[in-house]
């Protein structure tokens, strides 16, 4: 069972980020409040839980609880470095809202 898609340049892009900051190579995917209507998907550093689902991509380590894996399933991870967009691009196979993939999300706590 995959919980995560990541393209190369986001995979480059967040490990090198964990380094700058000094801080472990795991990697939360998370559902979070947008303070608006909507929630949205996201992905902070964090230590693993006991009953976290754990996927390894080479040097990283991306967890995520059982019950929001249960709502949306597997998580694709790209970049976007467009127009004033600059951040990660979350997908879920089964999405949360019909904004999903609009907004830009980077590695940080909701």
């Amino acid at each position: 069972m995959s919980i995560v898609k990541l393209d190369p340049p986001a995979y480059q892009t967040i490990l090198s980020e964990l380094f700058e900051r000094k801080l472990r190579p795991f990697v939360r995917i998370e559902i979070c409040s947008t303070g608006c209507c909507d929630a949205s998907l996201g992905l902070r550093p964090d230590a693993a839980d006991a009953t976290d689902l754990v996927e390894e991509v080479d040097d990283l380590t991306f967890l995520m609880s059982p019950e929001v894996f249960a709502l949306i399933g597997e998580v694709s991870i790209s970049c976007a470095n467009e127009a004033g967009r600059s951040g990660f691009i979350l997908t879920s196979q089964r999405p949360l809202n019909e904004w999903q993939g609009f907004a830009v999300c980077n590695l940080k706590t909701c």
